[in-house]
């Protein structure tokens, strides 16, 4: 898949669990989706869609009446539309829509649900990630300056052995007052966040490099192959390896037995 793709979705009651070469945003048009995913339950309904990111392995199921718009975006793709960054930071998370992102969704599903050429769905879909990846943006521009701080030196030195105590100096605040400003504004916890940010870059780096596995674990602050393995099995139920040939594929990976 090389292009955006955007596709009005109705799910059933039954659960089912895959994954994909590419991030996939699934945004409410009416009724609820649950999605399983990392350990977490997310709902797509209202006004909070969800960020299902590359390669992760994730289960759902709706019930009752339900639409959504699922748009379908390669690494390459998010990349071309500036959109990387917001899409490494609300990777496997919610994804809020205001009243105008909101009313975006229901004109895109009520112009193409079963309508509308495949140029005219690539044009509402990337009109669809660079507005909810500009308002993401703000969102985080909003953010306490130390907390910006904070997330600036996790992104400058996730590659390195980082502590709380670390970032808390960095952004001259306590370590408490600093797991309180992730908890209340992000949503998260420093340990996470920079777990997301180490991931994300790992999984750029099998998708776009032939870096060896073992190299591509030490430049994202991962002590050893092992440590990276663990981490895309925990999080995502799929092995490095099976990651970098799916995504050059264009094909999902094939489920682990036992995975998540």
């Amino acid at each position: 898949m090389g292009e955006v793709e955007l596709s009005v979705q109705r799910y059933s009651a039954e659960v089912v669990a895959h994954r994909h070469a590419h991030h996939q945003l699934v945004l409410p048009v009416e009724g609820a989706l649950s999605i399983a995913m990392a350990g977490r339950e997310l709902r797509a309904a209202g006004r909070s869609g969800v960020l299902v990111p590359c390669g992760a392995r994730h289960a759902f199921a709706a019930s009752d009446r339900n639409r959504f718009l699922v748009i379908d975006v390669p690494l390459a793709s998010a990349e071309a539309l500036g959109a990387a960054p917001w899409f490494e930071r609300s990777a496997g998370g919610p994804v809020a829509l205001d009243a105008a992102a909101a009313l975006l969704v229901h004109a895109a599903a009520s112009e193409l649900d079963g309508a509308g050429s495949v140029a005219l769905r690539r044009q509402w879909a990337g009109l669809l990630v660079l507005t909810l990846a500009e308002r993401g943006a703000r969102g985080a521009a909003r953010a306490p300056e130390k907390l910006r701080r904070a997330l600036r030196f996790i992104e400058e030195r996730a590659h390195e052995p980082l502590t709380v105590a670390d970032i808390a100096a960095r952004a001259e605040l306590s370590p408490g007052h600093l797991h309180h400003l992730f908890r209340a504004v992000l949503g998260t916890t420093v340990q996470a966040r920079i777990a997301d940010v180490r991931l994300a870059r790992a999984t750029e780096l099998l998708s776009r490099t032939d870096l060896g596995i073992a190299e591509i674990a030490l430049r994202c602050g991962y002590a050893d192959q092992s440590c990276l393995t663990r981490s895309l099995r925990r999080r995502r139920g799929v092995t490095p390896a099976a990651l970098r040939r799916g995504v050059r594929s264009g094909r999902p990976a094939e489920p682990r037995r036992g995975g998540a």
